[in-house]
């Protein structure tokens, strides 16, 4: 009793149990993309629904701390070394998390509903996930004030770079070299167009290709953050989000310099 393991205040859920799945949710919110005000957020409002008031969070964009402030009380900690965006899955845990009595889930069942979610939160094949890429750095292409000659080499440049990235998931390279494998991708491709086609517009295709690429959501989240008052994750955030766009501008600068040395226009 004393380290809260058979402590189940009528809930039908020991403590420990409660710890597992609020760490589940919180560790799931934060690889789908949430700002860590919500992770926070969820994790205590779980806990608390629960009874447990001497359970307390903390959480960064890398690491997640599950703090039993009781006597005799355990810690828990999750490292978080990638991070997506998935905010359907998002939103099914937030629902979770409201409606976890009114279900009348148990621990068994909550973990196996998660297990599933989980598995079914990549519906979409690499393929398809390069075309929309693709499709959306033509539309872009084409907001700017691009030609069809740039919508079709602006389709080519998304498609390719995430194309790419997709084949080289299984090596897991971090988000700076993502970004930058992007740029030199796209800068390349782009060159590669305009020198066949005098028709094409540089600006325009590639600014149109590094639209899906560009870390909006980290730095919305990162604003999010600070008006949350979380001004270490803020900065985290907000600090990544510029890494991120300075990768592709250093990869697209690379492209182009390789271009000129190889005695090209």
């Amino acid at each position: 009793m004393a380290d809260g393991i058979l402590d189940t205040r009528g809930n039908g859920m020991t403590k420990s149990q409660v710890m597992d799945i609020a760490m589940d949710m919180g560790r799931i919110l934060l690889k789908s993309g949430a700002e860590t005000s919500r992770v926070e957020d969820t994790m205590m409002r779980f806990c608390r629904s629960h009874g447990y008031y001497d359970l307390n969070v903390f959480c960064t964009p890398t690491v997640i701390i599950l703090g039993d402030e009781s006597a005799h009380g355990k810690s828990r900690v999750f490292r978080v070394r990638w991070r997506a965006i998935d905010l359907g899955l998002i939103m099914d845990i937030n629902n979770l998390s409201y409606n976890f009595k009114p279900w009348g889930m148990t621990y068994g069942k909550a973990k196996e509903w998660m297990r599933e979610r989980i598995r079914r939160s990549h519906p979409y094949g690499n393929l398809l996930v390069s075309l929309a890429s693709g499709v959306g750095s033509a539309a872009f292409a084409m907001l700017l004030g691009g030609n069809w000659h740039d919508f079709v080499a602006a389709f080519l440049c998304g498609f390719a770079a995430m194309g790419v990235l997709k084949l080289l998931n299984k090596l897991h390279p971090t988000a700076f070299w993502e970004n930058f494998i992007a740029g030199l991708v796209i800068g390349f491709i782009a060159l590669a167009c305009c020198k066949a086609d005098r028709n094409c517009t540089m600006q325009n295709i590639i600014v149109g290709a590094l639209m899906p690429f560009l870390p909006g959501l980290p730095f919305t989240n990162g604003v999010r953050d600070y008006i949350g008052g979380d001004l270490l994750s803020g900065n985290s955030r907000i600090a990544e989000a510029v890494l991120f766009a300075l990768s592709i501008a250093v990869g697209l600068a690379f492209a182009v310099k390789v271009w000129t040395w190889g005695g090209l226009r």
